[in-house]
């Protein structure tokens, strides 16, 4: 059986070995077997050519017998490891991710503008949605996206029905610069790859409040820590904490935290457990004054007010 027909979620390919992790029904990781042999070798000579070629860069696109990876250089004490994450090969609708249509409406809400966080621990599949909300809604309303990638990881670039979405590869501690760049280019929508830097945090508040759509990705356990890494990375630019506190509470659109759970058996597929934070509604100018006065905590009850909202189809429904 050839690696696009197993399900596994990682690859780590090392000199000699190679483990495959995220595979239903068994502990991670699990040693590539013998059949797989020949695949991993051909894995492990495009990865060490790559790097020769381009000895700068530490993450990057791979693509081997119709399956494309992000692959990552790790250095381990006794060698060099490559870790490649599988990628989709076409960006699926946010309508069939599995979200609940109620909350699928609420994502795809006509003239939708500000900072739309897609967080959630590594390997939740944030990318995944970010991805599928940027051209979902692109395909549907038109415009042109355009994302901010170190490296580019889904397939984006090109015509999606009214619109279209170029795909910017931004070199390693360049993404604030790159920022800049994108708001110059006058998008309809931003797609951040990941805000983990302090510039970034700021370029994104401000394209926020200026009318654009921003959809960015983010480590956090839950929306009210998604806010908050947001802000503490913000602030650390230089920002006054209440200048950066404004911008949020005036920019933020929405938080949708995400976990994937794993289900059970050999074949179980994992389970989608979501966290919405929305900012409409009668709830929202309550939620931006606790932005503004930095009890993002309090946060916590909406959060499960809309949950429940989102699961019986309730008043969240009726707002939009």
């Amino acid at each position: 059986m050839a690696l696009k027909d197993l399900v596994f979620t990682d690859i780590y390919v090392g000199a000699t070995g190679a483990w495959l992790s995220g595979v239903p029904g068994t502990s991670d990781p699990v040693a590539a077997s013998a059949q797989d042999e020949v695949e991993v070798t051909e894995l492990r000579a495009a990865c060490a050519e790559y790097r020769e070629q381009h000895p700068e860069r530490e993450d990057f696109p791979l693509r081997k017998r119709d399956v494309s990876y992000r692959a990552s250089v790790l250095r381990s004490i006794s060698e060099t490891v490559f870790v490649l994450r599988r990628l989709s090969d076409r960006i699926t609708p946010i309508g069939e991710l599995g979200f609940p249509p109620v909350l699928v409406n609420m994502m795809m809400r006509p003239k939708l503008s500000g900072l739309f966080v897609i967080s959630g621990t590594f390997g939740q599949g944030k990318t995944t949605t970010a991805s599928s909300l940027v051209v979902t809604r692109i395909a549907k309303f038109g415009g042109v996206a355009i994302t901010v990638e170190e490296p580019p990881e889904m397939p984006m670039e090109g015509r999606h029905g009214e619109g279209v979405c170029y795909q910017h590869w931004v070199e390693k501690g360049g993404f604030a610069h790159a920022c800049r760049q994108v708001a110059r280019w006058a998008p309809s929508i931003i797609f951040l790859g990941e805000v983990r830097d302090a510039e970034t945090a700021l370029e994104a508040l401000r394209a926020s409040i200026n009318g654009k759509l921003v959809v960015c990705t983010t480590h956090a356990d839950n929306p009210a820590m998604a806010i908050e890494r947001i802000f503490a990375l913000a602030s650390s630019e230089g920002a006054s904490a209440e200048d950066v506190l404004g911008m949020l509470a005036t920019g933020l659109t929405a938080v949708v935290h995400q976990r994937l759970e794993s289900g059970t058996g050999a074949n179980a597929r994992r389970q989608l457990t979501l966290d919405p934070l929305f900012m409409i509604g009668e709830e929202a100018q309550g939620a931006r004054n606790t932005i503004r006065q930095r009890k993002f905590d309090q946060l916590k009850n909406l959060v499960q007010l809309q949950k429940n909202n989102m699961i019986v189809g309730g008043r969240i429904a009726a707002t939009i």
